[in-house]
């Protein structure tokens, strides 16, 4: 039941700080987790991927997406958001609404999300954990 509740240990579903251990060795992540990360927060705006303070999801132990949370207000705001498929879509939700709370924030609003066509299934999933 860990995993279905957020997890714990190695089943953990959780946004990293950008500065997280996993990803300070670029090289090691990109050949453990077929991952490629870096903190954009110093490329000028219309050079980021994926946005300027970007957190890497952790789901199921493999890195599935990237999340660039804000807040405003009561509400946490995805700036910009990344899903490297389509099972990255409910431990994304999971994490956002956890990471809203840990802000002090009652609602989750997504600005971008990169895949599109993926939008209305995560705004599904956001309602199942908020």
């Amino acid at each position: 039941m860990a995993a279905a509740d957020g997890g714990s240990g190695r089943h953990r579903v959780t946004l990293l700080s950008p500065f997280d251990s996993v990803l300070w060795d670029r090289k090691r992540t990109r050949r453990m987790f077929r991952f490629e990360h870096s903190l954009e927060a110093y490329v000028p705006s219309g050079k980021r991927v994926h946005g300027y303070y970007t957190m890497p999801l952790l789901a199921r132990g493999t890195l599935m997406g990237w999340a660039d949370p804000a807040r405003s207000g009561r509400t946490l705001v995805a700036r910009a958001l990344s899903l490297n498929s389509v099972a990255a879509i409910r431990p994304m939700a999971r994490a956002l609404t956890e990471a809203a709370g840990w802000v002090g924030c009652h609602d989750v609003r997504i600005e971008q999300l990169r895949q599109p066509q993926l939008l209305a299934r995560l705004t599904a999933a956001l309602a199942e954990f908020s």
